[in-house]
């Protein structure tokens, strides 16, 4: 069963997206900073980030003080550890992080962010990133 879970976020959002820019990231730069200068929402990561690593690729790695859901559209659940590959616009190669749909829970293998007609929708895929 492939399918997406679309998000439209409001013009507030698209907003943000105005000012990103993409940058390499420093030591001092928060993982929330660091989804905004990839041109992703810095929502897309709970509160409670404890530690994160990102390597030169983009594989990246965060740690959460604990296991957490979150409500958009659908229910999120983030595991204590989240880890992916980030590229400007999405984030592929995802684990860490469940949707759920009816009574079930698939794990979610992305996340792409399309900006369009004034409106950004937010898109968490649970196909592989290749079919992103």
């Amino acid at each position: 069963m492939f399918f997406h879970l679309c998000i439209a976020l409001s013009s507030l959002l698209l907003s943000s997206f105005a000012s990103l820019t993409s940058s390499s990231t420093s030591a001092s730069l928060s993982i929330y900073e660091v989804l905004r200068s990839h041109g992703l929402p810095m929502g897309l990561l709970p509160k409670g980030v404890t530690d994160f690593i990102i390597d030169d690729n983009g594989r990246f790695e965060v740690y959460l003080d604990q296991a957490c859901n979150a409500k958009f559209e659908s229910e999120l659940h983030y595991d204590r550890n989240v880890s992916g590959s980030l590229s400007y616009g999405q984030i592929g190669e995802l684990s860490g992080i469940s949707a759920q749909e009816l009574f079930l829970w698939f794990p979610v293998k992305g996340i792409r962010v399309d900006v369009c007609c004034l409106q950004a929708i937010l898109a968490f895929s649970l196909r592989d990133s290749a079919e992103l």
